[in-house]
C-alpha cells in the first residue's frame, strides 16, 4: 500500500514557502509516495453549514487560516525532488479558466519531468464561489465541461471544444504534457455524483474523510459505475485520504482500503499541538505495519 502525505503551507514561521523544498525532499526520503497539497482560493471567517465531512457541517479552520496556491507550491517541491509524486488533493476545478488551468498544469508536469496527478473536485463553500462571481450551482456540469476542454487542448492540435460554459476552436496549445495523453486525473468526492464522475471521465478516484465502513460500499459503487460504462473499475487508481489520529486508527483502516482495493492511504499529519514533521515521522515509522 502507498502511503502519501497531504500538507498545508500556510506561511507560518516553519511552514513557508521558501522552506517547501527541505520538507518535500524529507518526505521522499522517508519513502512516501505521494506530496499532495490541498485547495482553497478564498477563506472566510464564518461559513453556511455546507462542509460535508463534519457532524456539525462546519469546516475545521480557523478563521484566520489560509494556505499558498497549490500549483506554485508543488513547483517549489519539484525542484527539490527526483522521485515523490506530487498532486492537487484536490483542486477546485469550476473555480479555474480551464485554457489558463490547463497550461499551468502542462508547465507543472514538465518541470517535475512528470510527476504530477491532477486531483481534481468542486469544492464545498457558496462563499468562495460568491467572492469569485461563479454560480454556486450546476458547479458539477462546469467542472465535467472545464476537464472535457482541458483534454482537448492538451491532446489535440489544433485544440477546439464547444461547451456550455466554455468554447475555443484553432486553439494552438504546445507543449502538450510530458504524461501522455495527460497528467494523470483523480476525481474527488464521496458522493454518488463524484463516483458517477470518476467512472465516466477520471483515471483515479480520491475519497475524503470516508468512514471506514463505507470502504466496501463505496468500492462497489465505484465497481458499479464503471461497468456501466465498460470500463474496469482496478484501472483506476484509488486514493483515501484522511487525518491523523492514532497509530492503530491508521493501521486499521489502511488494512480495510487495501481489502476493498485501494492503491494508497493519503494522510494529513495534522495534530493538535503536535509539530507537522513529528508526526510525519511517526507515519513513516508505521510503514512496516501499512
Amino acid at each position: 500500500m502507498d502511503i502519501g502525505i497531504i500538507l498545508l503551507f500556510d506561511g507560518r514561521p516553519g511552514n513557508t514557502l521558501a522552506e517547501v523544498p527541505d520538507i518535500a525532499r524529507r518526505i521522499e526520503d522517508l519513502g512516501f509516495t505521494h506530496l499532495w497539497l490541498p485547495d482553497h482560493v478564498a477563506l472566510f471567517e464564518r461559513y453556511a453549514p455546507n462542509y460535508p465531512y463534519s457532524p456539525d457541517r462546519q469546516p475545521p479552520l480557523a478563521p484566520t487560516q489560509g494556505w499558498y496556491d497549490p500549483l506554485t507550491t508543488l513547483a517549489a517541491a519539484a525542484c527539490a525532488t527526483s522521485r515523490l509524486r506530487l498532486g492537487t488533493n484536490i483542486l477546485i476545478l469550476p473555480e479555474r479558466n480551464p485554457v489558463i488551468l490547463a497550461q499551468q498544469i502542462t508547465s507543472l508536469d514538465h518541470l517535475c519531468s512528470g510527476r504530477f496527478d491532477l486531483g481534481i473536485g468542486l469544492g464545498w463553500s457558496p462563499e468562495e464561489y460568491a467572492a469569485l462571481n461563479i454560480p454556486f450551482a450546476r458547479r458539477g456540469a462546469r467542472a465535467d465541461d472545464y476537464l472535457t476542454a482541458m483534454k482537448r487542448l492538451w491532446q489535440d492540435l489544433p485544440a477546439g471544444h464547444q461547451g456550455e460554459f466554455i468554447s475555443f476552436k484553432n486553439v494552438i496549445a504546445l507543449p502538450k504534457p510530458q504524461q501522455r495523453p495527460h497528467p494523470p486525473v483523480l476525481i474527488g468526492g464521496n458522493s454518488a455524483a463524484a463516483l458517477r464522475r470518476a467512472a465516466r471521465y477520471g483515471d483515479g478516484w480520491i475519497s475524503w474523510m470516508l468512514p471506514e465502513e463505507e470502504l466496501p460500499r463505496a468500492a462497489a459503487r465505484l465497481a458499479k459505475e464503471c461497468a456501466a460504462l465498460g470500463r474496469d473499475a482496478a484501472r483506476l487508481r484509488r486514493v483515501h485520504g484522511l487525518c491523523y489520529t492514532t497509530a492503530e486508527s491508521l493501521v486499521r483502516y489502511t488494512e480495510t482500503a487495501r481489502e476493498c482495493g485501494a492503491d494508497e492511504i493519503a494522510v494529513l499529519p495534522w495534530v493538535a499541538e503536535r509539530d507537522p514533521r513529528d508526526v510525519i515521522d511517526e507515519i513513516a515509522a508505521l510503514a512496516g505495519d501499512l
